[in-house]
């Protein structure tokens, strides 16, 4: 028993952004209070003269009308309705004329129960979102101005009514701060609920990369000494039986050289604010000198460099991490295309947003669905070759140091992928 009172009054709060059944039943169960209390309220209203007696058919037939709503409603909840915005409209609507009727043959606005329409806009601020809340409160300002001129006044009430000139406005003052004050409550708890969502998301994501990282650490730890002996033996090997040119120990020293990459790889992606060691660096010599260096020792053709805004471009960053990130994307970039020519590099220093943004561009095939909704985990590529580990070492470094890591595709073909770094206060000193 108290488990079921518990969970009857339950909030309708939910990390789903889709919990309309759940408000549904709070006004369900809303309703099943509401209705028991004014058929509790026809003697005590009869005996005092605020409820006539040819009246009551009417009125027990209101409620009768509105708990047959109310068992369909639940019974279609039971099987898996779904409802959307119009139909809690509809719902709180349908509550809301069916109480000013009540009302309207017990008093009208006169009667000491109007105060339940109040509930109703605080209900309404609640439930409903934009538009439909508003137009749910111009539906209770109407039902106020009905109370006024057809209310049907009781011998028990009879007697010194207060104006409606008066009446009406303090009951329009009062519907209106009580609209105003929930709605305001209403986004602000929304607000607080989306804010709770993102940090338990943000913790989850934190435990995983954790998680990933104790077990890169283990995996280098325990791999590193024998892919080492393995190397000094072939090496040996090759020595003694004068096999270096031999082209299976070729692939074979190969193979143990890119397993010594991936483990290096592991090795650097656990990134912790703590550990780095931060520096305010030029992002735009870095950059030129990094490009012109790869250019240079691999390819012999230029990356190209582009620079847009005007100003020194400073930010906080760990120099070396960075260089191998932007190695890492600019790797990606030259994989995806026909070579190093296609790729391009550009840095942006945006004044308004305090960013400095660095975006390595390529003429490919644009990013693949897969890499686009698992960016920032590891292990997720569609390279043969590849361990997943480039993106997630870039990710988790601009998290690290603040930056936000984002991948698009180009509008004329291609893909993108940023790192927008926050710019010191020094680089606004030009």
């Amino acid at each position: 028993m108290r488990e079921l009172l518990r969970s009857f009054f339950d909030p309708p709060v939910s990390p789903d952004a889709i919990h309309n059944a759940a408000k549904l039943g709070w006004i369900i169960r809303l309703r099943w209070i509401a209705l028991g209390a004014q058929l509790a309220a026809i003697g005590p209203g009869i005996h005092f003269e605020l409820l006539e007696p040819h009246w009551v058919p009417l009125f027990v037939g209101v409620i009768v009308g509105l708990g047959l709503v109310n068992a369909g409603s639940w019974a279609a909840l039971r099987r898996g309705y779904e409802p959307e915005q119009r139909d809690l409209l509809i719902q709180l609507a349908l509550d809301v004329a069916g109480t000013a009727v009540l009302l309207a043959i017990s008093g009208g606005a006169w009667n000491p129960l109007v105060p339940i329409l109040f509930v109703h806009a605080g209900l309404g601020s609640l439930l409903l979102e934009g538009k439909l809340s508003v137009f749910f409160f111009a539906v209770l300002l109407a039902m106020l101005l009905f109370l006024q001129l057809f209310a049907q006044l009781p011998p028990g009430l009879a007697g010194a009514p207060i104006r409606p000139v008066i009446l009406f406005p303090a009951q329009l003052l009062v519907a209106v701060g009580f609209w105003f004050l929930t709605t305001w409550l209403s986004r602000t708890l929304g607000l607080l609920q989306r804010d709770l969502v993102l940090r338990r998301d943000r913790e989850t994501r934190f435990d995983r990369l954790r998680a990933v990282g104790a077990l890169a650490a283990g995996l280098s730890h325990e791999l590193a000494t024998p892919l080492n002996t393995a190397q000094l033996r072939l090496a040996r090997l090759a020595r003694e039986r004068g096999l270096a040119d031999d082209p299976e120990l070729t692939v074979a020293r190969e193979a143990l050289e890119r397993c010594g990459e991936v483990l290096r790889q592991m090795a650097g992606a656990p990134l912790r604010p703590e550990g780095l060691s931060l520096e305010v660096t030029d992002i735009d010599a870095l950059v030129h000198e990094v490009c012109s260096g790869l250019s240079a020792a691999e390819f012999g053709e230029p990356i190209r460099v582009s620079s847009r805004g005007r100003g020194a471009r400073l930010c906080l960053i760990p120099r070396v991490p960075f260089t191998q990130g932007l190695l890492n994307l600019i790797d990606n970039a030259i994989e995806a295309s026909n070579g190093p020519g296609d790729v391009e590099v550009w840095i942006d220093r945006d004044r308004d947003r305090d960013r400095v943004d660095v975006s390595v561009c390529d003429r490919g095939d644009g990013w693949p669905d897969v890499v686009k909704a698992h960016v920032g985990q590891p292990f997720v590529t569609t390279r043969p070759d590849g361990v997943g580990l480039g993106l997630y070492f870039v990710h988790t470094l601009s998290e690290a140091i603040g930056a936000e890591f984002h991948v698009e595709d180009r509008i004329d073909g291609g893909a993108v992928a940023r790192i927008s770094l926050p710019a010191t206060h020094e680089a606004y000193a030009a």
